[in-house]
């Protein structure tokens, strides 16, 4: 296994290791889909490879580093949301932390991966934190968040923070070649997915994904021109038609994609792109999307009034 980009990141793991200095939880911040879960198992696999070299890393082959990609390795829990965008509640963090306490298999470190972090309600915080003021053993947590402000100011100071940033364009063309797509097809997917290595092989693996998300492009284009009730229409439309919080997501993170796309051309390409917008208007209306899908992720509001407040401030 070796993950693409974020190579100082990995960097600075790998030291870690050879000095045998690893600290007892580190804190993976950055935006979605942009590897960090893949890193956290690239290096649970340099721990732990049967054929591990501390220059080359490992082998990815392995009986363990198999499992390991399976999440089926003794020695590593991983805890994730029970659904996309609720709550980690405490009984997760409280088995965690009993299956950390646990002598390891392999007599050595024993690793606790938490996907979507932010997530743990504020019990299951402070059930960690209690853990992460008295460590015991050889054991590390990896907490991966988009929203590490999210976490307790007293959790993120007892821990490492590597922040993550968006994977560059011309890697992810030179992995989707190595994958077997053509120069064109790998550009154009690596344009779209905007530094996210996992929506590019998303796209690769299943071009539907690519047409669907293509559409949606169109319509959030359409919707810029749109008067107020246009635009409280098409929310209603698809607030009938999508059923879950998975699917609202996938649109808001389609709409930043598309205004991501458009910023980037004002600034490097046809500045004549969407002449009502700016630069700046550009980079507003993904700060106002961002905070809009957080609220939708991490409370109770109404998803419904949620997208109109964000469409009537476009």
């Amino acid at each position: 296994m070796s993950t693409i980009g974020h190579q100082q990141q990995k960097n600075i793991l790998s030291s870690a290791l050879k000095r045998d200095n690893l600290p007892h939880a580190f804190i993976f911040a950055g935006r979605e889909r942009i590897g960090k879960k893949s890193v956290a198992l690239e290096f649970v696999q340099n721990i732990f490879c049967q054929n591990k070299n501390l220059e080359s890393g490992a082998c990815g082959k392995c009986n363990t580093c198999r499992a390991i990609q399976q999440l089926s390795f003794p020695d590593l829990s991983v805890v994730t949301p029970e659904e996309r965008g609720k709550e980690i509640k405490i009984e997760q963090i409280e088995q965690l932390i009993n299956k950390l306490s646990l002598k390891s298999y392999n007599n050595y470190y024993k690793i606790g991966i938490i996907d979507d972090a932010h997530l743990m309600n504020s019990i299951a915080q402070n059930a960690l934190l209690k853990t992460l003021e008295e460590p015991k053993g050889r054991a590390i947590l990896i907490l991966i968040t988009a929203f590490p402000e999210r976490l307790l100011s007293t959790i993120r100071s007892r821990a490492q923070v590597l922040k993550f940033f968006a994977v560059p364009k011309e890697e992810i063309e030179r992995y989707l070649i190595s994958l077997g797509a053509n120069a064109k097809e790998a550009q154009e997917i690596a344009f779209l997915s905007s530094g996210e290595i996992g929506r590019a092989i998303d796209f690769y693996k299943d071009p539907s994904k690519m047409k669907v998300f293509q559409n949606y492009l169109k319509e959030i284009e359409r919707l810029c021109w749109a008067d107020y009730a246009e635009r409280f229409q098409y929310v209603k439309r698809i607030s009938d038609e999508v059923e879950n919080l998975e699917g609202f997501l996938q649109i808001m993170e389609i709409w930043e994609r598309f205004f991501r796309r458009e910023m980037l051309y004002k600034i490097f390409g046809d500045a004549k792109r969407l002449p009502k917008y700016s630069a700046e208007d550009l980079l507003m209306i993904i700060k106002n999307l961002e905070r809009t899908r957080y609220l939708i992720v991490t409370t109770n509001i109404n998803k419904k009034t949620a997208l109109e407040n964000f469409l009537l401030n476009l």
